[in-house]
């Protein structure tokens, strides 16, 4: 997959328009929430497992089939969407959260914390 590290549009992006995003959309920006900067390999396996974890949950409706490779097939295609959109930057092989939610996560939190979980929910509240 081929794509730029920056996104295509300008519009302001927030963390509190992950809330309106689809079920897979949301996985996806809560898991780079999470771990703000995470190599496309890395990235794609962890979050196969997530949706199949999910999907064997009871969640069926993240994908349309719970194999492996349709699974990663959603999945890229959500993160390019997300990237086009402004949310996630991708250079050199690695995905980031986007500057902007970066610099809102450290308004709010004072700090980054990569690795440990986020509410969005309450993270959207705060400051609003």
């Amino acid at each position: 997959m081929v794509l730029l590290g920056w996104s295509t549009l300008s519009r302001e992006v927030k963390l509190k328009d992950i809330l309106r995003m689809n079920k897979l959309e949301r996985i996806v920006m809560e898991y780079f929430v999470k771990n703000i900067s995470v190599g496309e390999i890395i990235a794609l396996i962890e979050l196969r497992e997530e949706v199949k974890k999910r999907v064997q949950k009871g969640e069926k409706d993240l994908v349309l089939e719970p194999d492996d490779v349709i699974i990663e097939r959603e999945i890229s295609k959500v993160i390019s969407k997300l990237i086009s959109e402004g949310y996630l930057e991708y250079k050199a092989g690695v995905y980031n959260l986007s500057k902007k939610l970066i610099e809102e996560l450290k308004k709010k939190y004072g700090r980054l914390d990569p690795g440990v979980p986020k509410n969005i929910a309450s993270l959207a509240e705060e400051g609003e």
